[in-house]
């Protein structure tokens, strides 16, 4: 089949409460939270957390191709190291 079949998705597990942002920057925040990145998470091993939800119960060995595209690829080297 030709086309996009199936999609994943992946939201960071902690979250900050918006109101910090006003407290750090000024201004007024929306009501709510924010999903925030782990120190250990970063834009290759999230995707790789929307590819598995992506995957499902599929077979991998059906998937004819999986592509991966961003603007905040990981460093050679870990930020945190």
């Amino acid at each position: 089949m030709i086309g996009i079949t199936s999609y994943g998705a992946y939201i960071p597990w902690h979250r900050i409460d918006r109101q910090n942002f006003v407290k750090a920057w000024g201004g007024f925040a929306i009501p709510g939270e924010r999903a925030v990145a782990s120190y250990d998470e970063d834009s290759l091993t999230m995707s790789v957390e929307a590819a598995r939800d992506c995957l499902g119960d599929t077979d991998p060995h059906t998937v004819d191709g999986l592509f991966f595209a961003t603007t905040t690829s990981p460093y050679k080297e870990k930020q945190c190291s």
